[in-house]
């Protein structure tokens, strides 16, 4: 059972600036006390911060997309892993991630959609047979798309 897609898709620029931002936040204010105060005092007030944003990096740094002969496999960090079957996917459609979205994983409410998400750029949204909306991000949803048809005859 090959691999037909496989892709990785980053943050985009919007988490890329947001973790710059924090870094350089933790980075004055631990320099601040350094420089008021102690060295010992700087470092304890800046390494847990720069901690944490490697740890969350690291989490959700990237989503990657796998789709074999059989099914597609979307998998946000460690925990977040979904599979789905081709045969149980309606359709698929391009989608561009609209700012109240927001980023990460995210559920409706109302259970109709869930989604992970990277950037507000283009992303897939894939329908299934009686079951809720999926979607998520990626550069290329055109391929995506076309494949998930091809596969479906659809």
């Amino acid at each position: 059972m090959g691999v037909e897609y496989y892709e990785k898709v980053g943050w985009g620029n919007f988490m890329k600036a947001f973790t710059i931002v924090l870094t350089l936040v933790s980075g004055v204010v631990g320099l601040a006390c350094w420089y008021s105060v102690s060295l010992l005092l700087g470092v304890v007030m800046a390494l847990p911060w720069l901690f944490i944003i490697s740890i969350i990096y690291a989490i959700f740094g990237s989503l990657k997309i796998t789709i074999t002969p059989k099914e597609l496999v979307v998998a946000y960090g460690p925990l977040n892993h979904k599979r789905f079957s081709l045969h149980e996917i309606e359709t698929c459609e391009q989608v561009k991630v609209r700012k109240y979205w927001g980023l990460g994983v995210r559920y409706w409410a109302d259970g109709s959609m869930m989604a992970y998400l990277t950037s507000f750029g283009s992303a897939v949204k894939i329908n299934r047979i009686g079951k809720s909306s999926f979607v998520f991000s990626t550069n290329h949803p055109d391929k995506i798309c076309s494949i998930i048809s091809t596969k479906n005859n659809r």
